[in-house]
C-alpha cells in the first residue's frame, strides 16, 4: 500500500514541530556571524566543533569592581515581555488560535503591545498548541537573561542595527551559578542555551503613543522578535548524531529587535521623535536564588523595571501579589486559613530576601496600615482576619541605593567597548553615594543617647531590623536616611 501523502498544513506543522524541539540535533552551518548576516530573522542552535570556528569577540562583563549596578533597558517592551515570561498564565488563544500575550498601558488603554511566539526559522506565527511548548519554557531564569540582554543593548549607541556576543560561561558567573553544585558546568552552559533559544522566539507587536498633544511620540512596533539570537554551542567531537553532549562554552549572538529604534534611540530622544527610556540592574538581584527564594526574584524583577516610572515605591500589598502569582492563588488564600498562612509567609520571606541582600532594598512599611505584627520577623501572634489587612497595608520598596537618585537624575549611560575593541573597556556605571555613615558610626550615636535599636527605627519610619544591618554593615542607608539620621543623632 502507497503512504498517504501529507498535506501541505501537515508538513508546515511537522517541520514547526521539529525546529521547536530543543534536543533536536541542527545541521551543521557555516559560520556564525554569516547567519546572522544573511537571515535577521533567525533564531538557531548551532552546534559546532571547537576547531571550526575561531572565538568571537565578545562583550565585556556588565559590573567592573566596586560597580554593583548597571543602565539596562526597561521601556514598555520590556516590561510587557517579562512579564509574558513570568505570567505565563496570562497567555491566551487568540479568535484566529494563535498564542498570545497581552499587555495594555495603565491609563492609557489604547496604548497595547502584543506578544506571539515564533519558530526559530522565519518569523510565522504559531498556533496556541504549539507555542505552548515555548511558552513552557519561559519563566525566572528566561527572565534574568532577558534582563542581561537589554543591559548590554544600553552599550549598543544603534542597537537596532547593532549585534554583540555573549558568553554563557559569563552570564553563569553573573548569575552566582559559579557557587551552584547540583549542576555541572556542561548543564550550566545547556540551560543557558536553551533560555536564549527560548527568548529568540518571543515577538512584539505593539500600538504605542507616549505623551499628549504636541509633545505626542508615535512608538508603534510591526511584528518582529524581541531579540534576534543565534546560540553556537562549542565543545570537541561530534556524535554520531551531529550533537556535542559537552559544551565547553555557548556563544550566544544578539542582535536587538526593531522596537529598539522607538524605544531606546538616544539621537531620536533628542529630536523627540523616538524614546529612550532607562533603569538600572542590581548584581545583587541577578543571584537570587530561583528556586528557593522565587516569590523574592520575582518581586525584585518586578521592581526594577517599574523603578523608572513608579518612582515614589509606594504601594499596596495587594497590588503587587497580584503583579507577581495568579490571582487565584490570593483569592483561595482570602478562603483558607492555611492558605492565608503560607502565602503571608512567602511575602515575608520575600521581604527578608531583598533586606538580606549586601546592597539591600530600601523597605519601609507604613506605620498605619502595616502593623508590627505582620511584619517579618515579627512573632507576636497575628490578629483575627490578617490576612485581609495584610492586603490592604502600604509598603515602600525602593531599589538599593543610589538607583532612585540615578533615576530622578536621569544620567545618561555611554555605550561600552566589545571586548574586541583595542581602545579602553570603560564602561560608564553608577558609583555609590560619598555622604555615606558607618555602621559603627550609626551604633556608638545610639549608644550615647542611650536609645534601643527599636526607638531609633521608629524615628526613621523603618523596621528595627533595618538598623540592626545598618549597624552591621550589612546594607547601606540611602541619602535621605542618611539625613534624617545625621540630624537625630546629631552627627
Amino acid at each position: 500500500m502507497k503512504s498517504k501523502k501529507p498535506t501541505p498544513a501537515q508538513a508546515q506543522s511537522q517541520q514547526t514541530k521539529e525546529k521547536l524541539d530543543f534536543d533536536k540535533p541542527v545541521e551543521l552551518k557555516a559560520k556564525n556571524q554569516e547567519n546572522l548576516d544573511k537571515d535577521s530573522t533567525s533564531t538557531t542552535n548551532l552546534q559546532v566543533p571547537s576547531e571550526i570556528l575561531t572565538h568571537p569577540p565578545t562583550e565585556p562583563p556588565l559590573y567592573q569592581k566596586n560597580n554593583y549596578f548597571t543602565p539596562t533597558a526597561t521601556a514598555a517592551p520590556i516590561v510587557s515581555s517579562l512579564r509574558a515570561q513570568l505570567r505565563k498564565d496570562q497567555w491566551d488563544k487568540d479568535p484566529s488560535g494563535l498564542g498570545f500575550f497581552l499587555h495594555q498601558a495603565k491609563g492609557k488603554p489604547s496604548n497595547i503591545i502584543e506578544h506571539y511566539i515564533t519558530n526559530s526559522g522565519d518569523i510565522s506565527l504559531l498556533p496556541w498548541d504549539e507555542a505552548l511548548q515555548i511558552i513552557d519554557k519561559f519563566g525566572l531564569l528566561t527572565a534574568k537573561l532577558h534582563l542581561i540582554f537589554a543591559a548590554h543593548t544600553m552599550r549598543q549607541e544603534k542597537p537596532w542595527e547593532s549585534k554583540f556576543t555573549l558568553k554563557a560561561s559569563d552570564i553563569t558567573t553573573e548569575l552566582g551559578w559559579d557557587k551552584r553544585t547540583d549542576l555541572n558546568q556542561f548543564q550550566k552552559l545547556t540551560e543557558i542555551a536553551k533560555a536564549a533559544f527560548a527568548l529568540g522566539c518571543l515577538t512584539i507587536q505593539a500600538t504605542w503613543v507616549e505623551g499628549q498633544g504636541t509633545k505626542q511620540v508615535e512608538c508603534s512596533v510591526q511584528t518582529s522578535r524581541m531579540w534576534e539570537t543565534i546560540v553556537d554551542v562549542r565543545g570537541g567531537q561530534l556524535n554520531l548524531n551531529r550533537k556535542i553532549d559537552e559544551p565547553t562554552e555557548v556563544y550566544i549572538t544578539i542582535r536587538p529587535g526593531l522596537w529598539t529604534y522607538a524605544f531606546l534611540n538616544r539621537a531620536g530622544y533628542e529630536a523627540k521623535k523616538a524614546l529612550y527610556q532607562f533603569g538600572y540592574l542590581a548584581q545583587d538581584l541577578l543571584k537570587i536564588d530561583l528556586y528557593h527564594d522565587e516569590l523574592a526574584l520575582r518581586l525584585g524583577l518586578h521592581l526594577t523595571v517599574e523603578s523608572r516610572f513608579h518612582v515614589s515605591g509606594l504601594y499596596k500589598v495587594q497590588t503587587l501579589l497580584e503583579a507577581l502569582l495568579p490571582k487565584t492563588i490570593i483569592d483561595e488564600a482570602r478562603l483558607n486559613r492555611d492558605k492565608a498562612r503560607k502565602l503571608t509567609n512567602r511575602w515575608n520571606h520575600a521581604l527578608e530576601v531583598l533586606l538580606r541582600l549586601k546592597r539591600a532594598f530600601q523597605i519601609e512599611f507604613d506605620s498605619a496600615t502595616y502593623p508590627e505584627e505582620l511584619r517579618p520577623g515579627s512573632k507576636t501572634r497575628k490578629p483575627r482576619g490578617y490576612f485581609e489587612q495584610l492586603l490592604t497595608a502600604k509598603i515602600t520598596i525602593l531599589p538599593p541605593a543610589p538607583i532612585p537618585e540615578l533615576i530622578m537624575t536621569k544620567a545618561k549611560p555611554l555605550p561600552a567597548r566589545s571586548q574586541s575593541s583595542p581602545k579602553s573597556q570603560k564602561v560608564e556605571t553608577p558609583t555609590t553615594s560619598t555622604n555615606e555613615l558607618t555602621g559603627h558610626q550609626i551604633r556608638q550615636a545610639r549608644q550615647a543617647k542611650g536609645w534601643s535599636q527599636a526607638k531609633l527605627a521608629g524615628l526613621l519610619g523603618v523596621s528595627q531590623r533595618y538598623i540592626s544591618m545598618f549597624e552591621r554593615d550589612e546594607r547601606i542607608p540611602n541619602d535621605k536616611q542618611i539625613s534624617k539620621l545625621r540630624k537625630i543623632l546629631d552627627i
